[in-house]
């Protein structure tokens, strides 16, 4: 008899029922779900502004590497914090370690298309996360993708409550329906949806240190329902409670050299750790149909609240977090011993930690009696206790690892803490990074978990994507097109700049080729007025030296194009469009090069009608940051 996980998935069901975890309705609701066919999620967009850039593979060499974003609060943090207290003490003493941003206060206003104005009077959190979505959508190459027709839902975890003490509308003192307007806190998911289009239910989620998996959950639950065709998800954490005398949380209130070290005898406590995170996720079958790429897949979520089973409001339940371990698995229908790395809540208090555990091992153990298989993380510990964020920051923890095919290390471990019995249970501490072997056939797969205040339990699974082999075609052509705009001269040197690094390491690579190059650059990717340049050539070393030599110059020459023109009109963009088809045709990329500067608006995917191209990680763009803050 052949076992399958759906299997496996029933037998967990049935025992839950005889062990009177749930009832028979319940057990009859969930078997039926098992016997459709689940469709599974697919991350192919990831956007995160974190205090060390707001590019996300920056954050693979922070935890891989043993690394920290926490240090003292920035000065213009200070700056901004004593602003809205109202105080003028700037010693940095009085003030919280952490990963905490420093440019709360920068913003590139113009390309939103806000005044100066009204962009200082807006919540600084609202301009984060309008930033975090674009770079989601420009990774998932959507940025410029006319949408209307999609149902893209936008779900967005917050902490507002903690902002009630001090928030940002009351230091504008002079509060009308305008800085309201800026300030209401529901409009943090809207204006994502009428920045970009997305023409999905839209809203934010608070719930404490859950609330991240919430809004996945939220948004995974309608894709696989198929009442939305995408989703962005999104969390952001920012504080404006830095002043340490302010006592809110106690487990943030200690000696600034004291490590955060999970799982640890002596775990130190935890460090608030700000940012913003944005995923863009759509269902498996259409990505892989859209050819988008893919960083992994989201097998199953599921979450649950204590309820009564804790005595303490604000005290975790292992016996919940059981329950919400097993229905994950069930939701995915996988083994415990299909998982081999889990990332876990991250909170540095001793009982609180042996709670989660506790409730993991049990919660994997109905299902295997492996010992000591699955990694144990704790990404907290080097990005700080991101809150609200938390189930957005793990999420890409696990994903970054999967991609990677390595297992990150514990940031600091010295003692297994008396309260956790390791050696007996399916976990073990990894202090140094390792390669993540899997059997043949089998796929890496992790999991987060993440509770919070009010009794909030979530789990999610996540599996590496695995793309089917294909042969590799080259493209071989007479010239190529590179193509690249900013809607300042600011904008467009600083994206030229990254390029021209980025192309430098690119070119030697085994994975260089002008297809999937040219299709991300020039069809997957946003183009602005009226700042553009071109360039037209025939290899990756040719294409260095001329953005090298227009770095030094700024001149146009016989393969380089630029020009600051206005953007065309429709009426305009028809007088030109059989010439522009002709030009396709012959694929003459002097004269698209040359629409291109002159404002033209060009559909770049003519250019790859009869190919597969794949969509790559190149640079993203670089906005023009501009203070934006009330007196600045």
């Amino acid at each position: 008899m052949i076992t399958t996980k759906k299997t496996v998935a029933m037998d967990l069901v049935i025992s839950m029922f005889k062990e009177g975890r749930i009832d028979k309705a319940e057990a009859g609701q969930i078997l039926k779900g098992l016997n459709s066919q689940k469709t599974p999620v697919a991350i192919v967009g990831i956007g995160w502004k974190s205090p060390v850039s707001d590019n996300y593979n920056d954050i693979w060499d922070v935890i891989s590497n043993k690394r920290t974003l926490i240090q003292a609060c920035p000065k213009d943090r200070i700056t901004c914090a004593t602003q809205l207290l109202g105080r003028l003490d700037t010693d940095e003493r009085n003030y919280h370690y952490g990963a905490i941003l420093s440019d709360i206060d920068q913003f590139d206003y113009e390309l939103f298309g806000l005044s100066h104005e009204d962009a200082s009077l807006m919540e600084p959190s609202h301009r984060i996360m309008l930033q975090a979505a674009y770079r989601a959508l420009e990774d998932a190459g959507y940025l410029s993708t006319d949408r209307r027709n999609e149902i893209t839902g936008v779900y967005i975890a917050a902490n507002f409550t903690a902002n009630q003490i001090t928030n940002y509308l009351k230091y504008i003192g002079d509060v009308n329906m305008k800085s309201y307007m800026l300030n209401w806190t529901s409009f943090l998911a809207t204006r994502l949806s009428n920045q970009f289009d997305l023409r999905g239910p839209s809203t934010v989620i608070e719930n404490s240190c859950v609330s991240a998996a919430l809004a996945l959950y939220e948004a995974c639950n309608l894709l696989e329902m198929g009442k939305i065709t995408s989703a962005l998800v999104g969390g952001i954490n920012i504080s404006h409670l830095l002043d340490k005398r302010i006592v809110l949380n106690e487990v943030f209130h200690h000696a600034p050299d004291i490590a955060s070290k999970g799982y640890d005898d002596e775990p130190g406590g935890n460090y608030v750790g700000e940012g913003a995170i944005a995923l863009f996720l759509k269902p498996l079958d259409k990505a892989v149909a859209d050819q988008d790429r893919i960083h992994g897949i989201i097998r199953g979520v599921d979450t649950n609240n204590s309820g009564g089973a804790s005595s303490d409001f604000l005290q975790t339940s292992s016996e919940m977090i059981t329950e919400v371990v097993q229905r994950a698995l069930i939701d995915a229908n996988l083994r415990a011993e299909d998982i081999t790395y889990v990332d876990g809540e991250g909170y540095c208090e001793r009982i609180e930690q042996a709670l989660e555990v506790k409730g993991l091992i049990n919660g994997f153990q109905t299902s295997t009696q492996k010992k000591q298989y699955c990694a144990l993380g704790i990404s907290s510990a080097n990005l700080g206790y991101s809150e609200a964020m938390l189930g957005m920051s793990n999420a890409v923890c696990c994903v970054l690892a999967l991609k990677h095919k390595q297992i990150p290390p514990v940031y600091k471990f010295d003692t297994p803490s008396a309260y956790l019995d390791l050696i007996n249970s399916p976990f073990y501490i990894n202090d140094k990074l390792k390669d993540w072997e899997v059997e043949e056939g089998k796929k890496r797969i992790a999991a987060s978990f993440s509770s919070g205040y009010g009794g909030g339990n979530a789990l999610a699974i996540y599996e590496e994507y695995v793309p089917d082999e294909h042969n590799f075609q080259p493209w071989i052509k007479d010239s190529y097109l590179f193509c690249i705009s900013g809607h300042t001269f600011v904008s467009l040197q600083q994206t030229i700049s990254k390029f021209t690094e980025f192309i430098k390491e690119y070119k030697d690579t085994e994975k260089a080729n002008t297809l999937d190059f040219s299709y991300t650059v020039l069809a997957r990717r946003q183009h602005y007025s009226p700042f553009r340049l071109a360039v037209v050539y025939r290899t990756f070393d040719e294409l260095y030296e001329a953005l090298s030599q227009w770095i030094v110059q700024n001149k146009s020459s016989c393969d380089i194009y630029y020009d600051n023109k206005r953007k065309k009109s429709v009426a305009e963009n028809r007088d030109v469009e059989q010439g522009m088809l002709s030009s396709f045709a012959n694929h003459d990329m002097r004269e698209i090069a040359q629409y291109y500067v002159n404002g033209h608006a060009i559909d770049f995917n003519k250019l790859f009608h009869d190919e597969k191209p794949k969509l790559i990680d190149v640079p993203g763009y670089c906005f023009t940051q501009s203070k934006c803050w009330i007196g600045g």
